[in-house]
């Protein structure tokens, strides 16, 4: 028997050293690739288009309103009548796309920012297209149009949702020239920590993943391994960073108690010893109180709305979303459930709304796709964005005189 775990343990061994060595030495930069688009350009204007093309061409259109699909996937910028004095790049996380931000954006630009929310390479278009994808091309992209939005503004933030959070948090611990970090569900620690390292190995043997029939105009439902080895290099980039430097602009994270995803615990753990800015909050959706001042904890047992739990999705979208509003067009019963709890979930008006996987008895329960405290969320989001980094700015116009 011993044997035999040592030698299955070998073939771990072995598989992860041949994965690591695939993806960080032979694949060339993607957006070189003659099987991909040039999705670093000059202007974010010229991303556009090119993406725009890109999928015109290349995306498997799920209805016949492709219009609204590509609208739905395409990366995007919006600004305020006014001109704007600060900007924001928003990244999505893995198999979502920037209507990850179709509510955070509009909010955003109502507090004075010009937006910018890019389409993360391997999205939007085909699953299978994911496989193209690294680490190194989604940290590329983040790193090239965070830098073009510098050269624009001297107040500059970030903002990520799960895997779009380790890549801008990565960006700022990295350049230091960041104004602050609005994070959403942040991927810091998933809550399989320990699968993490082995998702290399996986993808050299089962590189297609989960394959599902496509039902989200707005994500994918099927999950080729190669994404969560990309998220799993952030994963642990971002918490060897963090062991050795400080989040020291202001930061909003956003996070659900009953996250499937995510170890909210570890979350608010980092928070509370990484990110030093006076300014600073955490926001938990979930029953568990808080003594720190800069911790806002609420509650996500709503009877009223028929709400259970918070999840990894629902920090994001607004009640009035189109898509995914309690009433709206998508209703997520791929929760968990038996095929027929799904049929009852599909059918039926009588449905809860919780994280992936929550359960209680005699409830069927959707996944929550909608933030019930948006309003309050926005609040906060103004109050930390209306105090910036003070000294940054000072250094940013100091050499920018010079």
């Amino acid at each position: 028997m011993k044997l035999v775990l040592k030698f299955t343990m070998l073939i771990f061994v072995v598989l992860f050293s041949m994965a690591c060595a695939v993806n960080s030495e032979t694949n060339p930069p993607l957006h070189t690739s003659s099987d991909y688009y040039n999705f670093i350009q000059p202007s974010f204007n010229q991303y556009v288009a090119e993406s725009e093309q890109w999928l015109s061409r290349n995306r498997v259109f799920l209805s016949d309103d492709k219009d609204r699909e590509l609208a739905m996937n395409m990366p995007f910028e919006k600004a305020p009548r006014d001109k704007a004095e600060k900007a924001i790049l928003l990244v999505h996380g893995l198999g979502d796309s920037p209507f990850s931000f179709a509510d955070v954006s509009r909010s955003l630009v109502q507090q004075g920012f010009h937006v910018q929310a890019l389409l993360l390479p391997g999205h939007g278009s085909d699953p299978q297209h994911m496989m193209l994808s690294s680490y190194q091309d989604w940290q590329r992209i983040v790193d090239h149009y965070a830098t073009l939005l510098k050269g624009e503004y001297a107040e500059v933030w970030l903002g990520g949702y799960s895997t779009g959070a380790n890549l801008v948090t990565l960006h700022a611990l990295a350049e230091q020239d960041i104004s602050g970090l609005l994070l959403f569900s942040p991927g810091f620690q998933s809550k399989a920590l320990f699968l993490e390292k082995f998702t290399p190995a996986v993808a050299a043997i089962w590189p297609y993943g989960w394959q599902s029939n496509e039902v989200n105009l707005a994500k994918y439902t099927s999950a080729p391994v190669q994404g969560a080895v990309n998220y799993s290099k952030s994963a642990k980039l971002v918490r060897e960073a963090l062991k050795v430097k400080q989040v020291s602009i202001p930061t909003l994270i956003v996070i659900s108690e009953h996250d499937s995803v995510v170890d909210a615990s570890a979350i608010e753990s980092l928070f509370s010893s990484r990110f030093t800015h006076s300014n600073s909050r955490l926001i938990w959706y979930g029953e568990t109180q808080f003594s720190e001042s800069n911790i806002m904890s609420q509650s996500m047992q709503i009877p009223g709305l028929k709400i259970s739990s918070g999840s990894h999705m629902s920090t994001l979208f607004a009640p009035c979303n189109h898509y995914y509003r309690i009433a709206g067009s998508k209703k997520m019963c791929n929760n968990g459930l038996t095929s027929s709890e799904r049929a009852f979930c599909e059918n039926s008006e009588d449905v809860w709304f919780s994280a992936w996987g929550y359960s209680e008895k005699n409830k069927i329960h959707a996944r929550l796709t909608w933030n019930p405290h948006y309003a309050e969320m926005s609040r906060q989001i103004a109050k930390i964005v209306k105090t910036p980094n003070s000294s940054l700015l000072a250094q940013r116009t100091s050499s920018e005189d010079k």
